[in-house]
């Protein structure tokens, strides 16, 4: 006798819990963004402090490198996907889960903008590595938004 999950149905395509979603959280995942963006605003403001960059050294071939490598990221994790067997992407929504590769990318994107928010609202106070360690931010969140909007525009036709 074969290997089967026990909460797998003989019949049908599953149980409804699965299926339908659930308007309460469709309702609270927007909070959840909210809360990570802010979280993020946070630790990007007290990442530019000069006890956190005595150690750094952040130059601007770095920051350049990140911007192109970050721009590629969406991109490169579309075609991933894509080879992996994914025919068609999921558009992302502030009302479900990070489940999903445009999802995903879009959960890191919104991250990257409250660092870069974060430690713009800390240059006042920072010494000269932490404007480094601000223009790699601003540089890591330009170079998701550029990538994601690249990858909006190669994979067009396979966006639902």
């Amino acid at each position: 006798m074969p290997l089967r999950l026990q909460s797998t149905p003989r019949v049908g395509g599953g149980s409804a819990f699965f299926v339908r979603r659930s308007h309460t959280m469709q309702k609270l995942w927007p909070f959840i963004y909210g809360a990570v963006a802010i979280l993020f605003v946070v630790i990007g403001y007290s990442s530019l402090a000069p006890a956190h960059t005595a150690n750094t050294n952040a130059d601007w071939i770095f920051v350049s490198i990140t911007f192109v490598a970050t721009s590629l990221f969406p991109v490169l994790s579309l075609t991933i996907s894509r080879k992996r067997g994914v025919e068609r992407f999921e558009r992302p929504s502030f009302s479900r889960s990070p489940s999903g590769t445009l999802q995903s990318i879009r959960l890191y994107l919104v991250s990257a903008v409250g660092f870069a928010i974060g430690s713009a609202l800390a240059l006042p106070s920072t010494d000269q590595k932490g404007v480094m360690l601000f223009w790699f931010h601003a540089a890591l969140a330009a170079g998701l938004f550029t990538g994601e909007r690249l990858a909006y525009r190669i994979y067009a036709n396979r966006i639902a």
